[in-house]
Formats: C-alpha cells, structure tokens, sequence
C-alpha cells in the first residue's frame, strides 16, 4: 500500500514538474492578416486593435497544425474597447467538433481569459476571432494568445462578482398614492419599447455583456431623443435568467446597477419607465434549456403545474430583488409589469391557448398564482412599492386570454393600482405578417376591443398594450391605416387606453436607429403619437400617391411556385392575402391536376385569423361547394385531371381574411391552381 501510495505522489510530482517545464507557446501575432477577405475585419499591427465593421465577421489566424499535444490551456489577454468582447474559436481541425463545442466568449470587463484546450486534440490548425452576436461594430485590442501547461486547467469564470446586492436604501419617498389606475393610464402618453436587457440563448456564455439584439445601450442622448421625438414612457423589457449567481436565484449585482443606470436617466428627463419581468421564450431553445438544467448561472420559469414550485422560487427571488433595488427613490414614474408573454413553452397551445383544452386550463391557474405572487412580492417590500401600479400579464400577454373566465387580476393590498396588459400585432409579426391590412383584422382589432369593454372598460379598469407594432416589411400605408384605426380604438372616450410601441434594430421592427439617433419611417412613428393626442397626422398627397398599394389581379395567374404533391393530407398553404383585392367578387379556383393514387381526394380549407381550422364539417359556406370535375360529400373525389370550384361572395370574403387558405387531400400531383372569373 505504502508502495503505491508513493507511486501515486511521485506521479503527480512528475506531472506538476513537467507542467512547469514546458514551455508557453507564444502566438505570433503578426500571423493576423491586416485585414479578412471581404474587409469585414481589419487588424492593426501597430496598435494590435481588431475591428469589426460587420455583425457575424471574423478574422482567422493560420497556425499551420501546430502541435499542441504537451499543452491545456489558452491564455488571452485583450482589452475591449467598446461594451462587448469578441468569439474565441480555437480550430482543431477535426470535423467531429462542431462550432459551438469550441468557442468561447471573451467579455468585455475583463481583460484575461484561460480556455482550456479539447480533450485529447493533438494539432491546432488555426484560431478564428469572430464578432459578438448582432454587433456591427466592436473593437478590441489583443496583448498575446499564449499556450501554456499549468496544474489547474480552468475556464475562467465570467460570471464571478464580489459586489453587493443593489438596494434602495432611502427610508422615505413621495409617490402620489391618491391617483387612480384609470386616470393614470390615459395620461401616461405613447410608450418606446427598448430591449436591452434580455437573455443570451444559451449557445454561447456572454457573462455580463447582456445586449445582443442589436441594441446598443441606453445613454442619455438616445433617452433625449426618444424624448424629443414625443414619447413619455420606456418599456424595458428584462430577463436575468442568464446572470444568476447561486441556487438561490440571486442576480449578479452589475446586471440591477445596468438597469438602474437607465432608469434614473429616464426618469431624470420626465419619462415613465416600464420595469417588465422576465419572459420565458427562450425555454423553447434547446440550448437554453440545457443550461438551466446544468449551469447555475442560468434560470427560466414554465407555466405549467409540473415546473410551479421551482418557477415560483425564481419570480419570487427576481421581483423581491427588483423591488428593493427600486423602491421609496422612485415615486409613479415607475411602473412594474409583472411578466412579458408568459408561456407554457414545452405545450402544443404555446401562445395559442384554447380554453376548451385540459392542460390549457391548468396552466390558466398557474398563470394566476404566478402574478399572484409576484404581486405579494413586490408589496411585502413596503415603501412606495405599496401604491406602485403594477401592470398585469395573462398567457402570452393575448388579449384573448385576459378576457375569459379563467384570468384572474390577483387580490391586492391597495385599490386601483392594478393594469391587465395585452401585446397585439395587429398584421402580424415576420415571417407570418400580412403584406395587406385587411377587412378581416380591422374587424378583429374591433373585436379585441369590445371585449376589454366587456371585461374591463365597462368596470373603469383600464388596459395598458404594452406591446403594439407592425413590421416596416409590409407596406408603409398599409401599415399606417392599420395602426390609425388601431389607436382610434386605443382613444375612444370610452376607455383608458395607452401603447408602447414596439422597435428594435432587428427583429424587423427597425424603426429607430439608436447609434445615430435616426428615426425610420417617420410618417408611421408620427401616426401612432399624433393619433395618442386624438389628431390624425397628415400625410402629404405625393406620399400617399408613392406608398399606395396597387393590388394586380391574380385571375388566371398559376399560384403553384411548382407542382405539388398531396400524398397524405399535406396541404399546400396559400397565403389569405393573395385573395386580398386581387379577385373578382365570385370567381372559379381552378386546379389542374394529375391523379398519383387509387383514391384522389381534394378539400378546401382555411384557418381563420384565430387559428380555428375551417372545413366543410364546422363551416356553412363550405358545406356546399359546386364542384366540376369530381363529386363533392364535404370532400371532393376527383374524377377528372381538372377540377373546378365556385366561390360565392360569402366565401370570396372567407378566404381573403383569413390566415392561410390550404389545399389538401391525397394522392394528386397539383399542377396549378387559378382564379378564373
């Protein structure tokens, strides 16, 4: 025994020694070619600065399959010079290591990453310095990329912090306790979404550089912009789920001070400041959900009874910090909203919940307890956090699922501090947005509206949208007359109605550049926040004769991109807005097609705008098609290579406001689809 202990420590003695004695790899880092091969990235050898000038760029340093067998870490020492770091990706060059299994995110707030090399990789072919996520523009510079042999090969922990907890610590504050949830909300003016402060996916660890949706952060410039342009609230939309520092769900410190920072300066220019909590979308990405399940620094909420307890420890533990760190400094210009578009992510009716299904109704009354504790939360902080106005999500903050029997507004300490908020885009967001405004989302704006009357106008509550927009990839007047008619909704005397409207520089909802204090389709932004005031903004004759739609006619054009085969009831999917001003009042759909089975069958259907599917079975102007070319018995046996349907005026309407239109069946080849008059 003694003999193998002593071989054992003689062995490790061995191991140290020869450690110490290899000796560092020093990168050379005049390899780093002056610039890449598109001139996306450039190197400077002088001042050793790497500049990105494109989002997703990179630059790649040759190391012609250096032997690394005798070596276990990297060392990189750099200095950001903006507010992200930069991708580190060693490459092996082994095919079975895919991107994300070697690279690693270098944060701007430290200067020395250790990154230990793969297990068990002999040769390293070169190292790729890439670009943070969404950041066009980032610079670094690099002091030296060293190899090294030391006893403890370990990634440097980017998410060590020593700072203490954020805490409000003024014992007193002013807040105006007697003003009501109604009158407060149709003061509150038009509201900017700006959304910084969410969660990396999971793919890579960005530590504390918390914004990578290319937004670039708050300063106050882009808040006295915002200001000046005329909006009087900022929504931030947060998410601390990848900056937790323990199982107790405590937030790193540095990411509170962040939003505080912002905060303030908001609030300093007479603005509101929406504080919304965390989402849940990301525990849809694969990535992100294995990290909260293996990684401490990560977290995430499902509503759902089987996740409750541990969800409600997380929004529990998110609220009390973000209600002590915001408290008696703050008076009304600081609003709470107590989730954003909360989900039940791992259910088929994600953010279509239906209120006829089992698992959906569970999750109806979880979603209750969840603001409920999240209410008690924020009260039990005391201070002026007892009359703050809370705003209030259902089920993916849908209108829908705020007016049913199933949402509750939780039991408050206070009276009248409550505000139920709904996010409605009202044609949709990429890639399943309308190129058109509709007859059909008009009526369906009207009908959102008439049921908050029912539900909370009528009982003088009000209701906050805390997310409204439409994506600048359709048509401008388009999207003008859709949110005209919207926000005459929003003012009718009737109501206490704001919106927040929603922008980002991606997500196809560009419409203010912050880098350059640049606003993008002005005549849009101005229609939202004159309409706020009850004006209309006026448009010019030549804009409106520029950006007008004109519809062309689809009678006898081919709809098929190209021959589609129905085997078993795989539809082909037309978008409802090709019907959409482009067809006669009634008109034939034509289909030529070739029989590819024993039992050819066609049916036509839609989902309408709630995503209900439609079809002879639950549908009257589908009940009875006149049919040429196979018989009809709610579906249609082909009998011959074309097959003719009438479309009456009822069904004409239908189909051009709704969803999708679907042809479906099986055992057909679709040649082409018309509409013919």
């Amino acid at each position: 025994m003694k003999k193998i202990t002593l071989f054992i420590i003689c062995t490790l003695i061995g191991t140290a020694v020869f450690a110490q004695n290899v000796k560092p790899y020093v990168v050379d880092l005049s390899r780093i070619p002056a610039a890449n091969d598109n001139r996306t990235v450039t190197f400077d050898k002088a001042t050793k600065i790497v500049a990105f000038k494109k989002q997703d760029s990179n630059i790649y340093i040759w190391l012609n399959e250096l032997d690394i067998s005798n070596y276990n870490i990297f060392r990189i020492k750099y200095k950001a010079l903006g507010d992200k770091g930069f991708i580190f990706v060693p490459d092996y060059g082994d095919d079975s290591i895919g991107y994300f299994d070697s690279a690693i995110y270098c944060p701007s707030y430290i200067n020395e990453m250790v990154i230990p090399l793969r297990s068990g990789q002999k040769k390293l072919n070169g190292i790729m310095l890439a670009a943070p996520w969404n950041c066009p523009y980032e610079k670094f510079a690099i002091e030296s990329i060293v190899l090294e042999n030391v006893d403890n090969p370990d990634l440097t922990d980017i998410h060590a912090s020593s700072e203490p907890p954020v805490i409000d610590t003024q014992s007193s504050g002013k807040i105006n306790a007697a003003i009501n949830a109604w009158d407060f909300v149709k003061n509150l003016g038009v509201g900017l979404q700006y959304q910084i402060f969410l969660p990396n996916t999971g793919e890579l660890d960005f530590g504390m550089d918390y914004d990578f949706w290319h937004e670039i952060k708050l300063t106050k410039k882009i808040i006295q912009a915002i200001k000046a342009k005329g909006f009087n609230a900022i929504r931030l939309q947060t998410n601390p789920g990848s900056h937790i520092l323990d199982e107790n769900y405590t937030i790193d410190p540095r990411y509170i001070k962040a939003i505080k920072e912002s905060v303030d300066w908001c609030i300093e220019e007479g603005m509101y400041v929406i504080l919304c909590g965390p989402g849940n979308e990301n525990m849809n990405n694969e990535f992100y959900k294995k990290r909260v399940e293996n990684d401490i620094h990560y977290a995430g909420y499902i509503v759902n009874e089987k996740y409750k307890k541990e969800s409600e420890k997380f929004l529990k533990a998110v609220w009390r910090q973000y209600a002590e760190a915001f408290n008696n400094s703050y008076d009304e210009h600081m609003i709470f909203e107590t989730l954003n578009e909360p989900l039940d992510s791992y259910h088929e009716h994600c953010f279509y919940e239906k209120t006829d299904c089992v698992v959906c109704k569970k999750d109806f009354a979880v979603m209750n307890e969840y603001n409920q504790v999240i209410l008690d939360t924020i009260r039990s902080t005391g201070g002026n956090n007892l009359n703050r106005f809370v705003m209030v999500a259902g089920l993916a903050s849908g209108w829908k699922n705020i007016t049913n029997s199933m949402f509750k507004m939780p039991k408050d300490k206070v009276k009248n501090k409550l505000i139920p908020v709904v996010h409605i885009y009202p044609m949709g967001t990429p890639p399943w947005h309308k190129e058109l405004y509709t007859d059909g989302i008009k009526t369906e704006t009207k009908k959102a509206f008439e049921n908050m009357d029912k539900y909370y106008f009528k009982k003088k509550i009000p209701v906050y949208v805390s997310e409204v927009g439409h994506s600048p990839i359709s048509n401008i007047m388009e999207r003008i007359n859709s949110i005209r008619d919207f926000m005459a909704e929003v003012t009718k005397d009737s109501r206490s109605c704001a919106v927040s409207m929603m922008c980002n520089m991606s997500w196809d909802f560009n419409y203010f550049d912050a880098s350059n204090l640049e606003w993008h389709d002005t005549e849009y932004v101005d229609t939202i926040l004159y309409s706020a005031q009850g004006k209309e903004y006026p448009l010019s004759t030549d804009f409106i004769k520029e950006n007008e739609v004109k519809v062309e006619s689809i009678v006898g054009k081919n709809l098929l991109n190209e021959p589609y085969e129905l085997k078993d009831w795989n539809a082909y999917q037309i978008k409802s807005t090709t019907f959409y001003r482009s067809t006669p009042e009634k008109y034939r759909l034509v289909i030529e097609l070739e029989k590819s089975g024993s039992e050819p069958i066609l049916e036509l259907a839609y989902h309408d705008l709630d995503l209900t599917w439609h079809n002879s079975n639950n549908t009257a102007s589908l009940k009875n098609l006149k049919v040429k070319g196979g018989t009809f018995d709610g579906n249609i046996k082909v009998k011959d290579n074309t097959v003719e349907i009438t479309i009456n005026e009822k069904l004409a309407k239908e189909l051009a406001n709704c969803e999708n239109v679907y042809i479906n069946g099986k055992d057909i080849l679709l040649k082409s689809v018309m509409v013919m008059e």
